[in-house]
């Protein structure tokens, strides 16, 4: 049994999944007590599950873009928990989550998280990629670079709708969902399929994303780093 867990910003969410697929799954929007509530989720998600922590098999944790002291709870319990329990630790980034449901799209997609202000965490994929490109871009930037051909989603998209909408028109290719836009079942679903290619992240080692204007060169080297293959 794998824990799924995303504190990457105030929508939060755990999950219990078996080989990848989803057993019980809990969201909440957080106002900034994410170390107050992580655990108690956690515990709620087991028993509904029935199980106990040391049935846990693997944990799989969202790596971020996003808030700095969000993304520390979530991947310091996760740590914690792997490495306690000597299970495997998967990571996954938030913009990754973001993009999962769409990847089978013809178009471009493009997942938008709020970085605070007027900035925000892009994740960009093409028909032709396999990993997205990732930064962190300023809002007035971005509404300048829309394109009619990409379709939009995230979390940010519900805050910029009416704004993307007066740039491209009606026909503006845009997710419906409204955060939580991140679901633990797309974290159980990728997490897995990294756990199955050998891809783990040292407990130790890893740590959140937090991406800030000066590393966005580094963070896209980085992306698919401190991973290792067993």
């Amino acid at each position: 049994m794998e824990l799924q867990i995303d504190t990457s910003t105030r929508y939060a969410c755990v999950g219990l999944s078996r080989e990848g697929r989803t057993l019980v799954e809990i969201a909440w929007r957080s106002e900034r007590n994410h170390s107050v509530e992580l655990v108690p989720a956690i515990n709620r998600a087991l028993d509904q599950a029935d199980a106990k922590i040391g049935e846990l098999t693997a944990v799989f944790a969202a790596s971020g873009p996003g808030g700095f002291s969000a993304l520390r709870v979530g991947m310091s319990t996760a740590k914690a928990i792997a490495h306690t329990s000597e299970i495997p630790l998967v990571t996954v980034g938030t913009l990754e989550l973001e993009l999962h449901p769409f990847r089978d799209l013809p178009n471009p997609v493009c997942a938008i998280v709020s970085a605070g202000r007027t900035r925000l965490y892009v994740g960009t994929l093409n028909p032709d990629q396999e990993d997205p490109e990732i930064g962190l871009q300023d809002l007035d930037s971005f509404l300048q670079g829309l394109s009619a051909d990409t379709f939009y989603c995230g979390e940010a998209v519900a805050d910029l709708e009416s704004d993307i909408k007066s740039r491209l028109g009606s026909g503006a290719m845009l997710s419906r969902a409204r955060p939580p836009s991140r679901h633990s079942s797309a974290l159980a679903n990728l997490g897995y399929e990294k756990l199955r290619s050998g891809c783990t992240s040292d407990a130790a080692m890893v740590s959140p994303m937090y991406l800030r204007s000066s590393q966005v060169s580094a963070a896209n080297r980085r992306w698919g780093q401190g991973q290792r293959t067993n």
